[in-house]
């Protein structure tokens, strides 16, 4: 057993070591080894044998780590003796067995796994004294390792338990082995560094961002408690003054396309509310016409009247109601694109 397991760590050294398994897929292979025949006989004869064994390997891996995986092994030919209505018999004959498993495996390295296997072994001892088989438990232990883009290496340790079956009274069969598998499946062929321990990457300060420019909200209000004259008692027509003190707003809906403009109409509370309503609509609509006119989009524009419903003074005084008759429009606050 020391030449396999010192042939197996020669191999390893040599074999390239820059792969990582990325196993899904058939591998098939085989493997060569001794195999020993523990208490073989119910004499006090010592006649446990070993020999040299071979097994044809099959299997499917689903991932890196879980596989479903049989054996077929011829495990060589033994002697045994064995007791039939007290009297002891000896047979010799050739011992097989077909497995069936599945297999864990546990990387330590991108390129090597430990592995382990619980299953079922169906052996058969096909003797001079007649063909005898049955079912027994199998474990096994390995290490696999990826030497090449598609074939694989591998050290096992194989124990087939309680083979008892008349010719054998609790016999135990132990098998090691050197093996090979050739892995159809594997897609990833690119080769990959050791592990290594990688250092904190410093993540790079986010660059500062200048503030975009703003343009600050402006409103005008025109109401008749003004020295701007606006509109009459019971008129909704703009004064030329009027449209003139509209101006800066136009002008700054024409240089920035961003920007909007909410125009909203009020009145006094003489006269039915219903009537008032109407009335500030009208003179809201009269303002929207101004920049309208000046050749603003419409989209670009909330219109709308209030009636009597937002007095800023109160309508008991004449001075209170001419504040109360206003058109209030604002132009909110925009991000612009500044033009180079």
């Amino acid at each position: 057993m020391k030449k396999v397991v010192t042939g197996l760590g020669l191999l390893l050294a040599v074999a390239p070591a820059a792969y990582a398994q990325q196993d899904s897929g058939l591998y098939m292979g085989g493997r060569i080894g001794p195999s020993f025949l523990e208490d073989s006989c119910v004499t006090d004869t010592d006649c446990g044998d070993s020999e040299l064994g071979a097994g044809i390997i099959t299997g499917y891996d689903f991932n890196n780590w879980f596989a479903l995986e049989g054996t077929y092994d011829y495990l060589g030919r033994f002697d045994t003796a064995f007791d039939q209505s007290g009297t002891t018999f000896g047979a010799s004959g050739d011992l097989t067995a077909l497995t069936l498993a599945p297999k864990f495996s546990y990387h330590f390295k991108p390129d090597t796994a430990l592995y382990g296997k619980l299953g079922a072994a169906m052996w058969d001892f096909n003797s001079n004294a007649g063909d005898r088989d049955d079912v027994s438990l199998m474990g096994a232990l390995g290490v696999d390792h990826q030497a090449t883009e598609k074939l694989n290496v591998r050290l096992e340790y194989q124990h087939i338990n309680d083979m008892d079956d008349g010719y054998f009274s609790s016999v135990d069969n132990n098998f090691v082995t050197v093996g090979m598998t050739y892995h159809f499946g594997r897609t990833d062929n690119q080769p990959m560094p050791e592990p290594m321990v990688e250092e904190p990457v410093m993540a790079e300060p986010e660059p500062v961002q200048e503030p975009e420019p703003v343009a600050e909200p402006q409103s005008i209000v025109l109401s008749e408690a003004g020295e701007t004259e606006m509109f009459g008692f019971d008129k909704a027509s703009l004064s030329e003054q009027a449209i003139a003190s509209l101006q800066p707003l136009v002008d700054r809906l024409l240089k920035y396309d961003e920007a909007t403009a909410t125009i909203v109409g009020h009145t006094d509370s003489q006269g039915p509310a219903a009537y008032n309503q109407t009335l500030s609509e009208e003179r809201a609509q009269v303002v929207a016409d101004v920049f309208l006119d000046a050749g603003i989009a419409a989209e670009r524009l909330t219109v709308m009247g209030k009636g009597e419903s937002a007095p800023t003074a109160s309508n008991d005084t004449a001075d209170g109601r001419a504040k109360n008759r206003r058109v209030e429009v604002t132009s909110p606050e925009f991000v612009y694109v500044e033009m180079n």
